[in-house]
């Protein structure tokens, strides 16, 4: 698709990363993680920075140090495309991949590290874009080097007489360029502060099959993530499904809070999202968890509501989410919530209810911390608006919570929840 636009005629995409060999590649994490560890977390970043490359449809080579060529094309399946980063400093080995790469034909020539997962196709596709209107596209990193560098012809004195490895790299660069164009600036992986923590997606299903396949397949998109399907017992092929698509499955009693805090006691990251099966992810979806977690203060965070489906209503219906959740911090389950997994773990969980389990857990997380929104909307089925009507089914949604604010049985209103029946009126 890209490749017919004549904005990425004659890119190259040149990917610098090292054969992930124990002991010899991100060693300064090697005491937080291990030999093992940091291994494989360099192993992790380039075959994700790997796989958002080939998506921008742009040609790539692949410059490595360690390992054989053949070594590294099976690992990265691009055989064919790497070569060796050669000897020198970082500046030698990125000049001498530059001024090969402009011999070779190239008119935009993209330099990009494995250690910034934050850096995603479309921002790589920005940059080429940005050299369309200047001869130098850069990426900041936080720690003042920089992620990505894009030339659209040769500059070799870039990389001469630059401290690498300091927090100068990125101001002494610029000091050599006249026009350049910036991208956003993201962070590296050098520190063991820098590590993205892990993130688990818990899907609590019931007769999904439908709908799981793709969730899955969304949550398996983000960097570091896994996606944990708690069945309650289908009858369809929701399970099958979920574990051809790559998520681990638990088989849980049924109810959507006891099938939660099953799915969370089994779950390996730091920061735990509680999703519906018929949401929908917005694009980089794990970089804005980790953002709204970053943020001081912090107990819960939820993302931005909007309905999939057209249906009369459907706006209002937004708007009033949007009120109830971004000003009165009252977030539901259908916006995905998520938190570290020791703030889940001080909570002591989803309350064991049949009903609105959701909103005592943000309650309690409330008097915690800040309830945050993410700068991204989950897109959510509108199915049971559809199913009952957008005004009887918003009036039934309030008279539950009206409901059981006066003390009803909370298993009589999961019933009629289910049903779509008012809990005052039912038949």
């Amino acid at each position: 698709m890209t490749r017919k636009n004549p904005d990425f005629a004659k890119a190259l995409i040149v990917l610098f990363t090292r054969f992930p060999v124990p002991g010899e590649v991100k060693t300064r994490l090697i005491p937080f993680l291990g030999a093992d560890g940091a291994a494989d977390l360099q192993r992790r970043m380039t075959e994700f920075m790997v796989r958002h490359v080939r998506r921008t449809g742009i040609p790539m080579q692949i410059r490595h140090d360690g390992g054989t060529d053949r070594q590294v094309g099976e690992w990265l399946e691009s055989e064919g495309r790497c070569i060796p980063q050669g000897s020198g400093d970082l500046g030698e080995r990125m000049s001498r991949a530059f001024a090969h790469a402009f011999a070779g034909g190239a008119g935009k020539v993209l330099a990009i590290g494995c250690d910034c997962p934050d850096n995603r196709a479309a921002n790589i596709l920005e940059a080429v874009r940005k050299l369309d209107n200047t001869p130098c596209v850069i990426g900041p990193a936080s720690d003042g080097g920089y992620y990505l560098i894009g030339l659209s012809e040769p500059r070799p004195e870039l990389f001469r007489d630059i401290d690498w490895g300091t927090g100068r790299v990125f101001r002494q660069t610029i000091e050599k360029l006249g026009k350049y164009s910036l991208l956003p600036v993201l962070d590296d992986v050098d520190e063991p502060r820098d590590i993205p923590p892990r993130i688990s997606v818990i899907i609590p299903t019931l007769n999904e099959e439908g709908v799981i396949g793709a969730t899955v397949a969304a949550v398996r998109e983000g960097f570091d993530t896994e996606a944990i399907v708690v069945d309650g017992g289908s009858r369809d092929h929701t399970v099958e499904i979920a574990k051809k698509s790559g998520a681990s499955t638990i088989i849980a009693e049924p109810g959507r809070a006891s099938q939660m805090n099953c799915g969370a006691r089994e779950a390996t990251g730091g920061i735990l999202l509680f999703l519906h099966a018929d949401s929908e992810l917005p694009q980089d979806w794990d970089r804005h968890v980790r953002r709204v977690l970053r943020q001081p203060g912090t107990a819960l965070g939820h993302f931005g509501f909007a309905i999939k489906e057209s249906f009369p209503g459907k706006r209002l219906i937004e708007i009033g989410t949007k009120v109830r959740s971004r000003l009165l911090k009252r977030p539901y389950g259908d916006q995905g919530l998520f938190l570290h997994r020791a703030e889940f773990e001080a909570l002591g969980g989803f309350p064991a209810l049949p009903i609105l389990e959701d909103l005592y857990l943000v309650r309690e997380a409330g008097r915690r911390g800040r309830i945050r929104c993410a700068d991204a909307e989950l897109m959510t089925s509108g199915r049971r608006w559809m199913q009952h009507g957008a005004l009887r089914t918003t009036l039934i949604n309030q008279a539950i919570l009206i409901a059981a604010w006066l003390g009803h049985d909370l298993a009589a209103l999961r019933n009629a929840y289910a049903k779509g029946e008012n809990p005052f009126f039912r038949n």
